[in-house]
């Protein structure tokens, strides 16, 4: 049945706990709303005097110059500092918008123009690179905003190899702003691949093939954090990695079966693919692919620090989409600290444990949507594995609001194993405090086992803060109150006949033309509803990584 998303459950107040550090939006509120824009996205930002929770912000958005006004998810209002934050996603790159914000049960209004990202890169200059051999590349030339420089091969070559032969700590370390890395082939550093240093920002860093990275420490196991794109400088923003492989690694990652002494401890210590540490933000990680054999797993894929910041990873007004990632024993993506305005959308995430993690989630909003889970394992032994998400909160600043919706779990069969291989649950508390703000809608949370848990948290009391409904759900809901008052029992049959990319439901399936008409997320569907999972039937097949055409 079609009907509007509602974005809050029954269930007794609940009054949270005065955090210790109150989240900020990265600037000084104002009731003048402003924008930050991505190719696909803006994120807005909003503090009117008389803004409040029981006011819901309408927001509405149109190319500029069109007549008609459509809807986007309503703005969140972080009680906490009193602004109304939110994204509208799905637009078109390099084009201007105009957006309308309005306070329900007032006149308190407002309007903003806002442009996206165009794809095409200005080019002032470029400098051609030919092959090297224990070298590091330093790109110390800044462009401007009107004029990029071009990092790239030779005219008549297909690449340059970058050979850190072993013996240079990174094969390309950049030092300027406004530069783009072009068509390297980066192999065998000691540490890392790139390494974005003072001075950085507004990078673009496309079409490489990079593999090889990490050390070895004395235990045999992988250094943490060494990875093939890497930066602990907290003002880099701007940084576009795009269309790049990333792929076996030196090193490997111990497994969560696998004690390092080393570490003193379980928990997977080892390269990863993308690091960024406390940064900014305002990055776009699209149509990459990281892949590896069982020996050369990463900690986590993509990821960063500190998960309980208020910055984290990847940083505000930040996209994740396109990708296609596999090979890691932790978190495909590590979507955790502050998570302001920050979105991952149609990635394709195999053969790690956790698929996404936002357990740290301290600003917010996030969204996480129509997404596509492979297999999980925690080890070389046995089948057991991870959730599709796990979640939680920082105990130091509270809990932002994440937005779940259309996200599609497989149950992939594998041979040998007793039972299926995907996620043994869905969205899932991963001990700690409790589960953070979260609106969950039109997933399939097709789990391994019967008798799993398909929703698990911690809540000891209803809570509307927890507001799960309209997903397919093969296990058991554990939360206070009364989740999921229009959920669905039962597991997916997807359509015989379907190609790479086409995750459609059979018109005989739970779920089929039973979601909820979400704005600005699934406008378009067909049928009388739109389906569950991450994929609408009749679409064309999703991609995923270096050859996915663009999402517009």
């Amino acid at each position: 049945m079609c009907c509007a998303l509602s974005l809050a459950s029954p269930g007794a107040e609940v009054k949270s706990p005065k955090p210790a550090i109150l989240p900020t939006s990265g600037t000084p509120q104002s009731a003048t709303p402003r924008a930050v824009c991505t190719f696909e996205s803006i994120g807005l930002y909003w503090t009117p005097a008389d803004g409040a929770e029981a006011r819901t912000c309408r927001t509405q958005y149109r190319i500029a110059g069109e007549r008609a006004w459509r809807d986007a998810l309503p703005l969140w209002f972080d009680k906490r500092i009193g602004e109304y934050r939110g994204s509208i996603v799905q637009l078109r790159s390099g084009t201007q918008y105009e957006v309308r914000l309005e306070l329900a049960g007032g006149k308190t209004s407002a309007s903003l123009k806002a442009a996206t990202w165009n794809e095409v890169f200005p080019i002032s200059r470029t400098i051609e690179v030919g092959d090297t051999k224990g070298k590091t590349l330093t790109v110390d030339q800044s462009g401007t905003a009107q004029g990029y420089v071009l990092y790239t091969h030779r005219p008549g070559a297909t690449t340059a190899l970058l050979d850190g032969a072993d013996s240079v700590d990174e094969c390309v370390e950049v030092k300027a702003s406004h530069v783009i890395l072009r068509g390297f082939t980066i192999r065998s550093p000691k540490i890392h691949g790139i390494v974005l240093g003072e001075g950085s920002h507004d990078i673009v860093i496309e079409g490489c093939d990079i593999s090889g990275w990490g050390r070895i420490a004395k235990d045999g196991w992988g250094v943490d954090y060494d990875s093939a794109v890497f930066s602990r400088l907290k003002p880099l923003t701007r940084v576009i990695i795009q269309r790049n492989r990333m792929h076996d690694p030196r090193s490997n990652s111990n497994s969560w079966q696998e004690f390092r002494e080393g570490g003193g401890r379980y928990h997977p210590m080892g390269p990863q693919a993308i690091f960024f540490s406390n940064c900014e933000g305002n990055h776009v990680l699209r149509y990459n692919e990281f892949t590896t054999d069982d020996q050369h797993f990463c900690n986590d894929i993509f990821g960063g620090e500190n998960n309980t910041s208020l910055r984290g990873y990847p940083g505000t007004d930040s996209d994740v989409y396109g990708n296609r990632i596999e090979g890691c024993w932790d978190d495909g993506l590590e979507i955790e600290g502050g998570g302001c305005n920050v979105r991952v959308w149609g990635n394709y995430i195999d053969r790690t444990m956790v698929k996404i993690a936002i357990a740290g989630i301290s600003v917010g909003p996030t969204y996480v949507f129509r997404n596509v889970a492979g297999s999980s394992r925690f080890g070389h032994e046995g089948w057991g594995g991870g959730p599709f998400i796990k979640m939680g909160h920082a105990p130091l600043t509270g809990g932002g609001r994440a937005y779940i919706f259309h996200n599609t779990i497989l149950q992939p069969e594998v041979s040998g194993a007793p039972d299926t291989m995907g996620c043994n649950e869905g969205l899932s508390q991963s001990g700690g405090p409790e589960l953070l703000s979260i609106v969950s809608r039109n997933n399939i949370l097709h789990i391994r086992k019967v008798g799993g848990s398909s929703i698990r948290d911690a809540s000891k009391m209803p809570n509307p803060e927890y507001d799960y409904d309209y997903d397919l759900l093969s296990g058991k809901v554990v939360s206070a109150g009364s989740p999921e008052p229009h959920g669905i029992k039962g597991v997916p049959i997807y359509a015989a006949k379907r190609v790479p990319g086409d995750f459609a439901l059979d018109p005989n399936s739970p779920g089929f033309d039973a979601g909820v008409v979400i704005p600005n997320f699934n406008d378009g569907f067909a049928g009388k509803a739109p389906d569950v999972g991450a994929f609408e039937a009749g679409s064309p097949p999703m991609e995923f990584g270096v050859k996915a055409k663009l999402h517009q």
